[in-house]
């Protein structure tokens, strides 16, 4: 004969882990992101290392991140328009040219291109986002040293969607099993300075299929070394991207992600009147990045970009055809 008060606790645990199972699946489902991050990150800390919180949020964010037309289309409008309005700034007089510092520094750092790109302006960067890729065809920002203060740090920070990309951002989950890294154009290395900086270098945008040696170890080295020159220039502006091919490699279980066969950076001091640029290969091999420094010229040529176009013509020249490590390595070519 069962013991009733056996019966009873079976009864009651029952009802309280059905109850329990559907308290934290109605969580789970409407609870948002930033919600359920910062509970799982509160479970974290208690019990750390158990990995299940973040499979947990990984799935919703990419179940949940279906594509979307609904993003708000008067804010594009107003980039676009924003934009169009720099454009016209270009077509100054031959006069105005003349002028070393008829520049506009809100935008110096934003490329020029015939792509029928989304454009996106985040708090702190801004980026072209290309649909058929399922990446940016750019990123541009200007780091300061505000940029630089250790104020945050990226252990807390997990992949989302980007929710400003209208048609949709690639997932992490597109990324799961490919053997390429997320590796981040703007790097969250060069975005310590508060919360939202550093955050925002984590939506899906902001990500490119690397080979792990790739970003690991020659990327990441081109980074900390351009850190090293905002320290010591104080102000720089710095533009990335892939580099796209024809016939790319693609990844991704919801969204096709091309990988890139390369990578651009480029470094410009607009006080030094200098730049410095890169085009590192995109292959799992440590290499020493110097060996793939090019110039501005070089790069517009291989991403069909306009950099600088704000600059009067003749430092543009200047800027884009020098090939000169002076005021950056220390050393003359």
């Amino acid at each position: 004969m069962a013991n009733p008060l056996i019966s009873k606790v079976k009864t009651y645990t029952t009802r309280f882990l059905i109850f329990g199972g559907v308290t934290f699946l109605l969580f789970y489902v409407f609870a948002s992101n930033e919600t359920l991050k910062s509970t799982f990150g509160a479970i974290e800390s208690i019990f750390p290392n158990q990995g299940i919180t973040s499979t947990l949020y990984n799935w919703k964010v990419d179940y949940f991140s279906k594509k979307t037309s609904n993003s708000s289309t008067k804010s594009q409008k107003e980039i676009e328009n924003e934009f169009e309005v720099n454009d016209k700034q270009t077509n100054t007089s031959t006069q105005d040219k003349k002028k070393p510092n008829i520049v506009d520094d809100e935008n110096i750092e934003i490329p020029k291109s015939s792509y029928n790109d989304q454009i996106i302006k985040h708090s702190y960067y801004t980026l072209a986002y290309v649909e058929e890729y399922e990446q940016a065809r750019w990123v541009a920002y200007k780091m300061t040293p505000k940029n630089l203060e250790k104020n945050v740090d990226r252990k807390d920070e997990r992949f989302e969607p980007d929710p400003k990309v209208t048609t949709g951002s690639a997932v992490h989950a597109d990324y799961n099993g490919s053997g390429y890294d997320r590796g981040h154009l703007a790097p969250a290395g060069d975005f310590t300075g508060n919360h939202t900086m550093m955050t925002e270098t984590f939506y899906m945008s902001n990500m490119s299929p690397q080979r792990p040696l790739c970003n690991r170890e020659t990327w990441r080295l081109l980074e900390e070394q351009t850190r090293r020159w905002g320290e010591k220039k104080k102000e720089v502006y710095i533009i990335s991207g892939p580099v796209f091919g024809e016939n790319m490699p693609k990844i991704g279980r919801k969204n096709k992600i091309s990988v890139p066969s390369a990578y651009f950076k480029i470094i410009f001091s607009e006080k030094e009147q200098k730049a410095i640029a890169f085009i590192v290969p995109n292959v799992n091999k440590k290499e020493d990045y110097k060996r793939y420094q090019v110039s501005v010229d070089e790069v517009e040529k291989q991403t069909g970009l306009d950099f600088f176009s704000l600059l009067p013509d003749d430092v543009e020249k200047k800027v884009e055809s020098a090939t000169s490590t002076e005021g950056w390595f220390g050393a003359k070519k």
